[in-house]
């Protein structure tokens, strides 16, 4: 069975996401995986120059699993809720782990082990990545992902998926991709706008311009719609698209490219005060299951 992966560290942008997840596996027909990874403290045993001895040791991996159930069990309230509204919905099953191992290589195997459709996790609303994003096992995450990862805003709540939009820049590359974001689309009845980010000068040759997007988008199955956004910047392109009525951004990712910009500096912070909706990126040669 294909899952929705959710990291958590129990932080209120990590549960939000998890309950933004919840809603995305029922219309995905997924289950969802929690996942927490953590730290012994016997690796580290002096806090503050005073030392643990075992019997002191706090039981870090139960502490964890009672967090996840209760996580869990709010969860499956959340989902009675919306079943109980609309019976015929599909009912992901609700799973957990907690292991004592770096987050990239727990999402990895979780996400091996459970045939991951993508990964959800939270951002706070200062327009930072949450702790979960930050570190040398984050950044590698990351900049290493083999699966899709959607961020979702600390603030942002579920609304049915009506509009989705994928931001390119007509490059063979996304064109594959383009058609697994329409399948993802599909799913939710939803029309998919591509949305072209490009600089003025880009549009001189009017010509050469039209037989790209024609060449990009007539392979492209669905609800389809296509949006030039003409401007200087891809953080200003993208907050273009906080005005369209647009319920997620997608984006293809080359390592060690976009996403580098705005998960460093300003730019992280500049493109979720511009966007601050949920933003998908799906990085190269990614296992596409939509």
């Amino acid at each position: 069975m294909r899952t929705v992966i959710v990291p958590t560290d129990f932080s209120n942008p990590s549960k939000n996401a998890a309950r933004f997840a919840l809603n995305l596996a029922i219309g995905l027909k997924a289950d969802l995986h929690l996942c927490h990874a953590y730290h012994d403290p016997v690796e580290s045993p002096i806090i503050g120059e005073v030392p643990w001895t075992l019997l002191e040791l706090p039981d870090v991996k139960k502490d964890a699993e009672k967090a996840l159930k209760k996580l869990a069990k709010a969860l499956e309230t959340k989902e009675n809720i919306i079943q109980g509204d609309n019976p015929g919905l599909f009912k992901p099953a609700i799973t957990w782990s907690a292991e004592q191992k770096h987050l990239v290589s727990l999402i990895d195997d979780k996400a091996k082990e459970t045939k991951a459709m993508l990964v959800v996790m939270g951002m706070t609303g200062s327009g930072k990545l949450n702790r979960l994003l930050f570190g040398s096992s984050s950044l590698k995450m990351i900049n290493e992902s083999k699966y899709p990862l959607l961020i979702v805003p600390h603030h942002h709540r579920y609304r049915k998926m009506e509009k989705i939009a994928f931001a390119t820049d007509l490059n063979r590359r996304d064109q594959k991709t383009a058609r697994s974001v329409a399948r993802f689309a599909k799913y939710f009845d939803a029309e998919l706008m591509v949305s072209y980010v490009t600089g003025f000068s880009d549009l001189i040759d009017e010509k050469a311009y039209l037989h790209k997007k024609e060449e990009f988008i007539k392979n492209i199955d669905g609800k389809v719609t296509y949006l030039p956004i003409e401007v200087v910047g891809v953080n200003t392109g993208l907050g273009v698209l906080r005005y369209k009525d647009v319920d997620l951004v997608v984006m293809g990712h080359e390592r060690k490219s976009f996403f580098e910009r705005v998960t460093t500096g300003s730019h992280s912070a500049t493109l979720a005060r511009k966007v601050q909706m949920p933003l998908m990126i799906i990085p190269e040669g990614a296992p596409l299951l939509f």
